[in-house]
Order: structure tokens, then sequence, then C-alpha cells
């Protein structure tokens, strides 16, 4: 069987769907393919969008932010992932991109949360999604809350697909064929990609098993995320025995089909410090990386990933003291969680101890309660502390518990003590943060990423080279390949050096319009 259109599009997260709606509002007809019920990492994720400059949003709750100041925060977070030119634009187009957004129907809320957190509680849902308010960032830039948490209960992700997604539905020149897993990428004589071969279950929204099959995934991905992965593997096994179709894409293809981290060999060729993380995401397991390799694409930045060790809330955690095995300090321990774990990855590859005092440890189970904070947050403290925490009543004998220098740790201890008594630390760490760790006994708490306790979640953020212009996805010569475009996590873009919430959504947002932009002119 074979089908026609001017663009296919691979994966149905917000990168496929943004992409998809701005091909189709210029008249190109498209056809979407999910390998499962569509939404991909986008559906499960907090839906939080990083925007600023500016935004309707931040104006209503009084932020003052413009792009410069943007810029200047996420230059030092961005770094080499990708041009000056590039992050310039991207974010000149933010405040209009989240407009955007918001004309698709999905709802924004300028209620603002002032604390520290991984994911701001109910009822909040414009917050510091990064590290505007740490050291060394709000050196070159004026803090400003720029994550734009998609109004809704929990985790709004979802809210944040589902209304894309009804946005698609009502659209004639977009047509979506879910459990529809992607095998090939076909060329014409002229050697631009000209379309897809496919196998795919059951009807366009495939069989009645697989549904229910994808709606459990999700509903453990977060409790037991090995449950999830055995459900979509039977599903991806099973599509693999079915025939194979075609579809002719007679402006091209654009592969919006996620990262690799749920390819255990690839992780482990790329990023081995990474395989003992637990995967984020929607089975993405590098397959449209993959396809375009074949076609000749090149990859780069496929070493970094972003893990995600939040320590805070309960924020009384900030003030402990990290280590590493050297016994010295890592760095302030206020910073977002997954820049932290780069710092632990980077210095002692990927390993931490929180030292903390009884004072200290009895206000963290103060504040990690059910009733204070959310389940993911209290949870992995808890289990933290009840599984991973070793104890002594000297630092001496804590050294010599967690086998680190004695010495070397008693000196960090005092330098950090003598300058929080003086109110002034070594990192910059922020004042309200400080606290001297005096009273015995004293705990060190692993936070290292790969503690199986509790499993430090992880994404990969390389991919493939695209023009960063278009989209179109790059040979290693640097040429375009004609036909080929690539957005999401399938390619380098602006959170492919370092992830704060929210910017891989907005990345999304912007390199799927992006390609669909380019790919009207050719």
């Amino acid at each position: 069987m074979s089908h026609e259109c001017d663009v296919v599009i691979v994966g149905s997260g917000v990168a496929g769907l943004c992409a998809a709606i701005e091909a189709a509002d210029q008249g190109l007809s498209v056809i979407i393919l999910d390998r499962f019920a569509g939404g991909g990492a986008s559906a499960l994720s907090g839906g939080v969008v990083y925007a600023g400059g500016g935004t309707k949003i931040q104006q209503q709750a009084n932020e003052n932010d413009t792009v410069d100041n943007m810029f200047n925060y996420l230059k030092q977070e961005v770094l080499d992932a990708v041009s000056d030119e590039t992050l310039r634009d991207f974010c000149q187009q933010s405040s209009a991109n989240l407009d955007w957004l918001m004309e698709q129907g999905v709802p924004f809320d300028a209620t603002t949360y002032d604390e520290k957190t991984s994911y701001p509680p109910e009822g909040y849902f414009l917050y510091y999604s990064g590290n505007e308010i740490c050291s060394p960032y709000i050196g070159s830039a004026s803090p400003a809350r720029r994550g734009h948490r998609t109004k809704g209960p929990s985790f709004t992700g979802k809210v944040l697909y589902q209304q894309l997604r009804k946005r698609v539905a009502s659209n004639d020149n977009i047509k979506q064929i879910n459990f529809a897993n992607v095998t090939a990428l076909t060329s014409n004589k002229n050697s631009k990609i000209s379309g897809v071969s496919f196998q795919q279950l059951g009807n366009d929204n495939g069989d009645f098993l697989s549904r229910i099959s994808v709606r459990l995934a999700n509903k453990f991905t977060m409790l037991k995320p090995s449950l999830s992965t055995k459900l979509r593997g039977k599903i991806s096994n099973k599509l693999k025995r079915q025939e194979q179709q075609f579809i002719a894409a007679k402006q091209g293809v654009i592969l919006a089909s996620g990262g690799f981290v749920f390819n255990r060999e690839m992780v482990k060729l790329h990023a081995p410090i990474y395989r003992h993380c637990q995967a984020l995401g929607e089975n993405c397991d590098g397959a449209g990386i993959n396809l375009a390799v074949n076609a000749g694409g090149t990859t780069k930045f496929m070493e970094r990933f972003s893990a995600w060790r939040f320590i805070s809330p309960p924020t009384a955690m900030c003030k402990g003291l990290l280590v590493a095995k050297n016994g010295q300090r890592i760095v302030n321990e206020d910073l977002y969680g997954a820049k932290t774990a780069e710092h632990m990855v980077n210095k002692n590859q990927g390993k931490g101890l929180l030292i903390v005092d009884s004072k200290l440890l009895k206000e963290i189970k103060l504040q990690a309660l059910p009733i204070k904070i959310a389940w993911h947050q209290w949870l992995p403290n808890r289990i933290l502390l009840a599984t991973s925490t070793k104890k002594s009543n000297t630092i001496e004998g804590l050294a010599k518990a967690c086998k680190l220098p004695v010495d070397t740790l008693q000196q960090t201890l005092k330098t950090y003590n003598d300058n929080t008594i003086a109110n002034k630390d070594t990192f910059a760490k922020a004042d309200k943060y400080l606290q001297p760790l005096l009273q015995a006994p004293f705990y060190a708490i692993d936070i290292s990423i790969n503690n199986p306790n509790v499993p430090c979640p992880a994404l990969s953020l390389g991919g493939l080279v695209v023009n960063e212009q278009t989209s179109r996805v790059l040979n290693e010569q640097g040429q375009s390949i004609k036909g080929l475009y690539a957005v999401g996590r399938a390619a380098v873009g602006i959170c492919s050096h370092s992830y704060v919430s929210g910017l891989s959504l907005a990345d999304c947002v912007y390199s799927g319009r992006r390609a669909a932009q380019a790919i009207k002119t050719g």
C-alpha cells in the first residue's frame, strides 16, 4: 500500500506537531507517523516551555526581562551547542512562539513561584526553571522567571500535547497514523529524500490491545519504568512483523523522533557514564537518528546527556555540603539539579556525597512530607535518607565510612563552616542556604547518578547535525541532504550542551516551526 503527501513527519511529540501545524498552515499536505499512540516524551513531561524576552505571561506577572537579558543568561548554558546568531534568534522569537502556542489553545498562567524547585507546586505556573538566581549565572544576567508551565494539574505535558493534537486533528491538511514504525528513508534519482517505508498495526490508530498497552506504559513511566519499557517493546516487536508500506513525500521528510537514551548500546558507546541512569521518555531509541545516518547524515555531541539529580525541594538540602571522593567540595549546592549532576560527572565520575549534620537532617525531614511537597519530590528524598545515608558521630568516622580522605574532608568542612559563619561562600551559594554543619551526628547522603536505590533520570542531548537556519540534516562535508530535516532531540539544538527545565520543549517549538517554514521554500 502506498500514500502520497507533501511532507512526512516521523514522530508526534511537540516538535513533530508544531512542524505539522506550521506546514499545514502554509498549504502543505502532511502525514505524521508515530510508533506508539503519539505524544512521545513531550506528553510525559512537566509541560514547561522556557520563554522570555518579555512574554505576555511575564508582563502579566510584572516580570522584567529583555531579549538581551535572556540571551546573556542562556549563553552561559548553551555555550557551543549552536551559534550566537541562532541563540539570539531563538531569544528574539521566544515571545512570539509562546504566543503561537497560546493561539493553538495551549493555556499558560502568570501565577509566580519564588522558591527554588525542580517543578512548581499546584497552582503555580511561572518560575525560575534553571540557574537564573544562582552563581555564577546571576553575575551575567538579571534573574527572570522563564519557566512557563502549561496550566493544568500535576505534570502538564499531557495538556500541552492534547491541545496541539486537537489542532492537528481539526486540520484537513494533516493525517496522523499511529502505531507506525518507519523502517527506511527512500530517495529519488536526484538523491533527494522522497519518502519513507513503514510498518503499521491495525488502522490509523492501531489495534485495541496496543492502545491499552501504551496507556498502561504511560501510567507506569515514573513508578515502574521497566514495565513501561517492556510494554512498549512488545508493541515494537509486533510492529516489525507487519508488511511494508510506502509514503511518497514531495517536499521532504522531517525527523522528530527524539533522542536515543533507551538504546542501551548507543548509550554504552557514546556516553557510558550514564548507562545506569533511568531513561526518560517514550522508548526513544535513536531510530530516527540512525535512519538519517544511513542516508549520509552526521551526528555531534552524542556524549552529552542531562541527568536529573534534583536535591531540592526540600530546599533544606541546599544547605548541605556536596563533596567528591577526594573529600573536596564539588559546586554550590543550590544549582539546578541537572547542572549539579553535570558537575559530578565532570569532576567525580558522576559521584557525590551530600554532608549534613543532625540539625539540618531534622529540617530536611520536616520539609520532605507529602503534605508539603509533591510525591515525586518527597519520595526520592525519603528513599535516599533511608537507603543511601551513612552516619557517624565524628567527621573522621564519616570519612572512613565513606572511604574519603579524613584530613581533606575535615579541612573542607572547616573551611565551609568558617565561611558560612562569616556569611560568605567560596562558591557564592545564596545566603539563605548558608548554614554551618556543627551538630553531631553527621551524615553523608549518596546522590551519585548511578545510585540504584534512587535511579537518576536522564535524556540524550546530542543528535543529527543540521543547518541552523533550515533544520536540514548535514553530511560529514557540511552539505545539506536534500529533502531531509531533523528537529527536537533528534537534532543538535539549543539544549545540546546543557539542559534546564523547559528548554527542550521550547527548542522543539522553535526547530519544528523552522523546519516547516524551510521545507515550504524547498
